[in-house]
């Protein structure tokens, strides 16, 4: 069911000045979904009918359906400020992993309304289809490329990790239509990981970007953009929480090829199990 925000997309052509003047009102009203409809009308300046007429057009049967859908959707996103959200030094272990958790919760549910579902499924196509399949980063984005590569790796076929930028100007250098490159940036502005970028698509490589802002350099590059979405806090600037979100997108992607790729991955799946099981007493 589509959420707020995106019904008022959907409609904005068709909206009247009355109607964006309650939109307005409900935006900025910290508890939107305590006003009477009376209330809402009085602050928005216009008649009560304009409230009924916004939330038919809306897509809602009733004022009532609208304040609950704006009070589940609030509680969703909602996030900790970043004052009580960071991590003090008089913070014990069980209080740093519970503001932990709560941070991580609330960019899982931010990454996922960020996500375009037509495009993630396109990208997905993409890496099931790839003759060969590489992932860039640098630093910490490039122990996140290790770890997707090993998630695709299991599937056979040839699935490359490159940190170096280096190596990464090399495979580029030879890439062709039927490699997909997946790139993992969190600022989205790295300068080698985009010049890489740029001579892999020259040579007709599909690139897939993984990042947290599409307003960036690599992410204007991008066939693919997938987009994380997560609030470092002021005693932790550095993408501590992107991390874990970049971890679950690249399994998320991972387990669609798997099944896009039906008995034949399965077998592949338990051949690389079974391999690694053998190295174990």
């Amino acid at each position: 069911m589509a959420r707020f925000q995106e019904r008022i997309k959907q409609n904005e052509v068709s909206l009247t000045g009355s109607e964006k003047k309650i939109i307005t009102q409900l935006k900025k009203h910290e508890k939107p979904f305590l006003l009477s409809m009376n209330e809402l009308a009085l602050l928005s300046k216009v008649s009560e009918p304009s409230v009924v007429r916004l939330y038919k057009k809306l897509g809602y049967s009733s004022y009532q359906e609208l304040k609950v859908a704006l009070a589940q959707e609030l509680a969703e996103i909602k996030t900790a400020s970043k004052e009580s959200a960071d991590i003090e030094a008089g913070d014990l272990a069980d209080t740093v992993f519970v503001k932990m958790s709560e941070q991580i919760t609330a960019a899982l549910t931010m990454t996922k309304h960020a996500l375009e579902l037509e495009k993630i499924e396109e990208a997905i196509g993409k890496l099931h289809a790839a003759k060969r399949l590489y992932f860039f980063g640098q630093g910490l984005s490039g122990t996140i490329a290790e770890d997707g590569a090993h998630k695709f790796m299991r599937l056979g076929g040839m699935t490359l990790s490159v940190k170096d930028p280096h190596y990464q100007a090399i495979y580029a250098s030879h890439m062709d239509g039927g490699d997909v490159v997946v790139a993992i940036s969190h600022s989205g502005e790295t300068i080698d990981i985009i010049n890489v970028c740029d001579m892999a698509k020259s040579n007709g490589a599909c690139l897939i970007v993984i990042t947290s802002n599409k307003n960036t350099t690599l992410a204007s590059m991008a066939d693919y953009l997938l987009l994380t979405q997560a609030a470092e806090t002021n005693r932790q600037p550095d993408a501590m929480v992107s991390r874990v979100i970049q971890l679950a997108l690249i399994d998320t992607l991972y387990l669609r090829v798997a099944a896009m790729a039906g008995p034949k991955g399965k077998e592949s799946v338990n051949k690389s199990r079974l391999a690694v099981t053998r190295m174990k007493k």
